[in-house]
């Protein structure tokens, strides 16, 4: 039975008349499930950089909610997609990230296939009558770039990346010229005990910055020049250092933009930040449940071993992410109260760093993608 939504019937468009949705929407089940398939199946996912993917049989898988992708580079140095699952008896053929050679080999009963994805060797079926070996293959996924990163899609039908976010490369590439030469430094994981839109409303506004990130405005960004743009597909937050009370060292490049910090919110559920310095970090909010949440972080540096200056940008970050842990974990707890429905959004016209309109743009998508399997349904 299809779950229903009335109360969405109320959700304003209008970011000057804006309500929060309501709380159930953090931790129902059946809202939850409907967003995997909504939101998830139909959007661009963040996989991995380039760079983890250098020569033929390089890897990376990503889970998707309930379903696992494998993005792999070919024996022909293309970059290719596809469903992580054999077509014997469904068991995952890879996990994590690595590399195989010339061939994927599943676990379980070892039938093989060729990097294209057709299948080249299953034990006994050369014994068999009319074994539709040529016609077996691994199930094929959409993978795009942006600025060196990959990207699948389990939606053949969405538009190519470069189209659902008009204009968002060239941004980003303006602060951070070297994005698809850069390599991964560090990785860290932030389990969360908060449902997936918590994790990113909390990042969509700096509204709470003052209160809760004392060194993020007093030595790192220039809060009264903060300012948030909301985009088709994306927002983007922009600003300046703090000068002389910069609280990393920082390595100028001889340019203006090395001053500025951007970061920008690609829907659904993945970040792009340049802080001062040129640095870029990948912040992906990764859904594991009603109310779980991955926090997963990378830092993208000129080489895997970070310097000391770029180190300290690693360690001002993962600060920042400890701060904002609690914060989401308390409002996730505050949504099951019965003395709470749902919230009124603070939105100012200079659209600054008080401003809670791109919350507001970020909930207007879920809303109209729940709206859209309602009416399918």
């Amino acid at each position: 039975m299809p779950t229903s939504y009335p109360d969405l019937a109320h959700f304003s468009d209008d970011p000057d008349d804006a309500w929060t949705l309501p709380g159930r929407y953090y931790y129902d089940e059946a809202v939850y499930a409907d967003e995997l398939e909504q939101i998830f199946y139909r959007n661009w996912q963040y996989v991995c950089h380039i760079s983890q993917l250098k020569t033929p049989g390089h890897y990376v898988v990503r889970d998707i909610g309930s379903q696992s992708v494998v993005v792999l580079r070919d024996t022909h140095g293309e970059i290719r997609g596809f469903h992580n699952v054999c077509q014997h008896r469904a068991h995952r053929l890879l996990e994590g990230e690595g590399q195989v050679h010339e061939s994927i080999t599943c676990p379980y009963h070892a039938w093989r296939y060729d990097l294209d994805g057709g299948l080249r060797f299953a034990r006994g079926s050369d014994k068999m009558k009319n074994f539709p070996h040529d016609s077996i293959r691994l199930q094929p996924v959409r993978v795009d770039t942006l600025c060196g990163f990959v990207f699948a899609n389990l939606d053949g039908d969405a538009p190519p990346m470069a189209e659902r976010y008009d204009g968002l490369e060239a941004e980003i590439l303006t602060l951070a010229p070297d994005a698809p030469n850069l390599v991964r430094a560090h990785t860290h994981h932030y389990p969360l005990a908060a449902n997936w839109k918590n994790s990113i409303e909390n990042y969509s506004e700096c509204y709470h910055c003052p209160n809760r990130h004392p060194s993020l405005v007093e030595t790192a960004l220039d809060i009264s020049r903060y300012r948030i743009k909301v985009y088709p597909g994306y927002h983007r937050h922009i600003t300046g250092d703090v000068g002389d009370q910069q609280g990393y060292a920082i390595t100028h490049k001889g340019n203006e933009s090395s001053h500025e910090f951007g970061s920008w919110f690609v829907w659904p559920n993945m970040v792009f930040e340049v802080y001062p310095g040129g640095n870029l970090t990948v912040f992906h909010h990764t859904p594991a449940g009603a109310e779980q949440t991955i926090q997963e972080t990378e830092w993208y540096f000129s080489a895997e071993t970070p310097t000391h200056a770029e180190q300290e940008v690693i360690d001002f970050v993962h600060t920042v992410r400890l701060e904002d842990i609690p914060i989401c974990e308390s409002v996730q707890q505050g949504l099951h109260s019965k003395g709470y429905r749902q919230g009124h959004l603070i939105v100012d016209q200079g659209r600054t760093d008080v401003s809670e309109h791109a919350v507001h743009d970020f909930q207007r998508q879920v809303a109209s993608a729940l709206r859209a399997d309602r009416q399918s349904s």
